[in-house]
């Protein structure tokens, strides 16, 4: 991962009640899936995964060929099942597959996409030790509604957050 700007956050509670939260809804998405994967036989599934955290589940993989699938699903190339949206069981098919979407992250003082020269950038939250680090890939442009909340952000240089890592994975091993 490649690391341009480095925020220590100001408010630690604030980023640890969103990241337990984050944590509940993504547990509670699992189960979804698994139950999900269980109607479906118990096939792997695939998806799209997001630069934003977030994940789709769009169908199923077959063992072979040709291994039967449920009603509503068909054949995209010889392993994938996806949802054959013309007939009525894809239609209700694909009101579960909407369920199973996890949403992306939305960091607290952040917006969700920042903007850079020619780059949209996705944030990411680095928790070392005690404390958590909002990462950007490139500097965002200096706009309204582009710009880390400093009331919870506070700049960091580099070295000092490549120090923090470090040490905390020091005290891990």
């Amino acid at each position: 991962m490649t690391v341009a700007v480095a925020y220590k956050s100001t408010a630690p509670t604030v980023v640890d009640t969103y990241l337990q939260a984050r944590e509940e809804i993504v547990a509670v998405w699992r189960t979804s899936v698994d139950a999900f994967q269980e109607s479906v036989g118990g096939h792997e599934i695939h998806g799209t995964a997001f630069f934003d955290g977030g994940w789709a589940v769009q169908g199923f993989y077959t063992p072979n060929s040709f291994a039967e699938i449920p009603d509503g699903w068909r054949r995209e190339g010889k392993f994938k099942a996806v949802l054959a949206k013309r007939t009525p069981e894809g239609r209700a098919a694909a009101a579960t597959l909407t369920e199973l979407r996890l949403p992306g992250n939305h960091y607290p003082g952040v917006p969700a996409i920042l903007h850079a020269e020619n780059h949209a950038v996705f944030p990411r939250i680095v928790t070392a030790g005690k404390d958590h680090f909002l990462t950007l890939s490139i500097a965002p442009l200096d706009e309204p509604n582009n710009a880390v909340d400093r009331g919870l952000w506070e700049p960091v240089k580099l070295s000092a957050f490549h120090a923090a890592v470090e040490a905390a994975e020091m005290v891990a091993l």
